[in-house]
């Protein structure tokens, strides 16, 4: 299993069908909301979300032998606690916007601003990551994003 982990394909088919779950999930919050009220959607998944990293924090230390965290976390940098805040803001901004704008608008606009997010953590280095320019590539690639969001929500 710890070579499966490893290798770049199964990495590339995890991104894939990670992407995928998040337009379903998003489209399934979007009608739980609709059906239950807004709070309860995002209760909803991230009480069940729990309950699978629970899962998947108990095979990875059981099963796989993954050593239990240290006392080393105790000195992370403040702002790795707040990636919960940040699923959090996305599911509620998904609630707001795709019953509004439809999912592969609000998804399309969500991807292009992770991209470009991205491109600028990339670019200082940001968040402990290696430092990679925003080439002209980039940046190019960077607009046509922009534009498949404006196609996307125009057609």
């Amino acid at each position: 299993m710890v070579d499966l982990l490893s290798n770049i394909a199964f990495t590339g088919f995890l991104l894939i069908t990670g992407g995928a779950a998040l337009s379903l999930q998003a489209g399934c919050n979007s009608k739980l909301a609709k059906h239950g009220g807004r709070t309860l959607a995002p209760v909803w998944s991230f009480a069940s979300g729990l309950i699978i990293c629970l899962i998947f924090f108990g095979i990875d230390i059981g099963a796989l032998g993954t050593p239990l965290p240290d006392a080393s976390v105790l000195y992370a940098p403040g702002y790795v606690w707040i990636g919960g805040l940040m699923g959090a803001y996305y599911i509620f901004a998904n609630l707001i916007a795709i019953p509004k704008l439809g999912a592969a608008t609000s998804l399309s606009i969500f991807i292009c601003s992770q991209v470009i997010m991205a491109c600028v953590i990339d670019h200082g280095g940001l968040l402990g990551v290696e430092q990679r320019d925003y080439s002209k590539w980039r940046i190019l690639a960077s607009f046509g994003l922009i534009f498949c969001v404006f196609v996307i929500s125009r057609y």
